[in-house]
């Protein structure tokens, strides 16, 4: 399961002090919850200040909760991520409550791109012809790569993450 820390990485959450859309976020909490085989939930809570309304701080958020990235679990497994509607509550004093529900769904994406593979094959579009074991250890290759740039990412996060707690 990915856990909230990697949900906040992957979905590139700001961080207290910092400035999405003319709004600066004043808190961000993140956490996980089972959702059952294979689905997680992240409730969201997060708190900006700065002028524009319950619009504009959808607008500002619009990117933040368009995303979709991949990730993959502990165990290697591939998960994709989304948001659900927000809910903005005006607190006053131009500051906004923002809550949303994210949540992370356990994909095939192995046995997605060796199918795809073998549709390029079948339509005569890879440079070179490979058989399906040939394909499988290259869907392997890419997937290894794959998971190491997203360590990458999540590992600067947590870093930054730390740094920001310590701070606090």
């Amino acid at each position: 399961m990915p856990f909230a820390d990697k949900f906040r990485a992957m979905m590139r959450f700001p961080f207290a002090g910092e400035s999405v859309g003319g709004f600066v976020v004043e808190s961000v909490d993140v956490r996980h919850e089972s959702g059952g085989a294979g689905r997680y939930a992240y409730p969201v809570q997060m708190v900006l200040r700065g002028p524009g309304g319950q619009q504009g701080v959808l607008r500002a958020l619009k990117a933040l909760f368009a995303s979709h990235p991949m990730t993959f679990s502990g165990y290697g497994n591939p998960y994709q991520l989304w948001f659900g509607k927000p809910e903005i509550e005006s607190l006053g004093d131009q500051r906004y409550a923002v809550k949303a529900e994210g949540a992370g769904a356990r994909v095939f994406l192995a046995e997605e791109l060796e199918r795809f593979l073998a549709y390029l094959g079948a339509q005569g579009q890879l440079a070179m012809q490979a058989e399906p074991a040939a394909q499988e250890t290259l869907v392997e290759a890419y997937l290894e790569g794959y998971k190491a740039e997203i360590q990458r990412l999540v590992g600067r996060y947590r870093s930054k993450l730390r740094r920001a707690a310590d701070g606090a």
